[in-house]
């Protein structure tokens, strides 16, 4: 099975929920990219740098996996971000001692830092 795709000089890797020890494992940013936002990369420039430059970079856009599988004949495996999420929380609740660091942007607390 392929491990990595490149399209546009993003790496997006082909990673399912069973892998998800040796995920969260890792240290970085995690990306989960939608259907439209792959589609705006070309005219949102920021968000096409963020995506180059992430750690990991998960085929969440159902959209995009079905693309890839008809018109190119590759099959890679669809992990959404909300299914990361739910194994995310278990993962904390039974790792009570793990500590993260949520980065927020609102419009009265620029890039306000979030421990927890």
């Amino acid at each position: 099975m392929i491990k990595k795709i490149l399209f546009k000089d993003i790496i997006f890797n082909n990673l399912n929920h069973k892998n998800f020890n040796k995920i969260i494992s890792k240290k970085g940013l995690f990306v989960f990219p939608s259907g439209p936002g792959i589609a705006s990369i070309d005219t949102n420039k920021e968000y096409f740098v963020s995506l180059k430059k992430a750690d990991l970079v998960f085929f969440d856009s159902g959209f995009f996996v079905l693309l890839l599988k008809f018109f190119k004949n590759i099959n890679v495996k669809k992990f959404s971000g909300y299914k990361f999420l739910k194994l995310f929380f278990a993962y904390l609740n039974k790792n009570k001692k793990k500590k993260f660091f949520v980065l927020t942007q609102t419009k009265n607390f620029q890039n306000q830092i979030r421990y927890f």
